[in-house]
């Protein structure tokens, strides 16, 4: 199974540079740079296809196989985190890391948490439709769902106003979040290990 587990890694890894040609080719295609009568053109797009969903498969059993396969998720994180262990001294220093690590990214978790649920609006309404002589208002709310959809405006209603400030969760994308925490990961262990060594 390592062996098996070891050329796969390889396929995938090495295979990334033809994905990347397949994609730019996938993009021509698609913008119309490429005729798309032409038969060549219309064999190549299969062909894309084809390795995107093999290198997609690829992708998702590798990944299973880091979190159930305690050897081949040693083989391949130490290598991405450039983890080192080659004495006692570097294995205490490697936990005090690792916690360091785990510590600074569960607190950066609960504060993307906070951002997400949290919603403020600022707002003024006409002067007919003003509470007490006051047109402006601020709106607080809280939203959180276990399942993803569109947020509503915590502000909606049938009443015209004019936003001067709306916050309704963070603005970047879940992709975007879990790749800026895989970096984190990556970056903070390594910083946290050379001021250790220092």
């Amino acid at each position: 199974m390592k062996k098996f587990d070891s050329i796969l890694l390889k396929v995938f890894l090495y295979g990334l540079p033809a994905l990347a040609a397949l994609a730019i080719f996938a993009y021509l295609y698609s913008t119309g740079a490429v005729n798309h009568d032409n038969g060549y053109a219309k064999f190549m797009n299969s062909i894309a296809g084809f390795v995107f969903a093999v290198w997609m498969t690829l992708a998702i059993y590798l990944s299973v196989r880091l979190m159930f396969s305690g050897s081949f998720r040693e083989q391949v994180i130490t290598r991405i985190t450039f983890l080192r262990e080659r004495d006692e001294r570097e294995v205490i220093l490697t936990g005090k890391a690792m916690k360091a690590t785990f510590l600074t990214s569960l607190a950066i978790l609960i504060f993307l948490f906070c951002l997400s649920c949290f919603q403020v609006s600022i707002y003024r309404v006409p002067q007919d439709k003003a509470v007490d002589g006051k047109t402006g208002f601020i709106t607080l709310g809280l939203s959180f769902s276990l399942l993803q959809h569109e947020k509503q405006d915590i502000a909606e209603n049938t009443i015209p106003k004019e936003h001067i400030f709306t916050y309704r969760g963070l603005p970047i994308s879940s992709e975007t979040i879990i790749l800026i925490l895989i970096l984190w990961q990556i970056l903070s262990y390594n910083y946290s290990m050379r001021r250790l060594i220092k």
